[in-house]
């Protein structure tokens, strides 16, 4: 059963590890004072630094976090009337279950199309691909009609092009199929 806890700590560990990975990588550009002021890798190197002590000071705290002391929290503040801090922080169980029943469907429902479409973009281009992904939602989980579900695809998808392509100027991925239908 994954818990509060399990998510914690593997949240603490994958920030760490992320930040490992860029003070690492920090140090291909240099992380130390030049003549003309601080080298490339400077700040991505402290800023990893920091990443990595918060996300295992992240860890150690969920991890090390006992279940008696959670218990014995909650039954303090259920027996008595607490103002102040505590009153706004009441003791957490971090292993009761994290997901609900079901739960884990519904994020898969939203998860596996938004997978599809980004992994469309280099065939569809983002335009095309994000209708599809605005089409099968409006149909699936809002449950609009096909008519009504491509008119507001269209439309949105749209604006993005005008807004990204003439307003902004900032050409977005085309894929393969579009430039097949005269749009660059």
């Amino acid at each position: 059963m994954l818990t509060r806890r399990h998510v914690e700590v593997a949240t603490g560990v994958a920030l760490a590890a992320l930040g490992g990975i860029t003070a690492y990588g920090s140090l291909e550009n240099g992380t130390g004072w030049t003549d003309f002021g601080p080298a490339a890798g400077y700040f991505p190197f402290r800023i990893g630094l920091i990443l990595v002590a918060l996300g295992l000071a992240i860890a150690l705290k969920y991890g090390l976090t006992g279940r008696r002391a959670a218990a014995s929290n909650a039954a303090v503040i259920a027996d008595t009337e607490i103002a102040g801090p505590a009153a706004l922080h009441p003791a957490t169980n971090f292993d009761e279950r994290f997901f609900e029943p079901g739960s884990l469907g519904r994020i898969a429902s939203v998860f596996i199309p938004t997978a599809v479409s980004a992994a469309l973009i280099p065939w569809l281009g983002l335009y095309l691909s994000g209708a599809l992904f605005l089409v099968f939602s409006m149909m699936t989980l809002g449950k609009v009609g096909v008519a009504k579900a491509l008119l507001i695809a269209l439309c949105t998808m749209g604006a993005f092009f005008v807004l990204f392509e003439f307003w902004f100027q900032v050409p977005l991925a085309k894929g393969v199929v579009m430039p097949l239908l005269g749009i660059h």
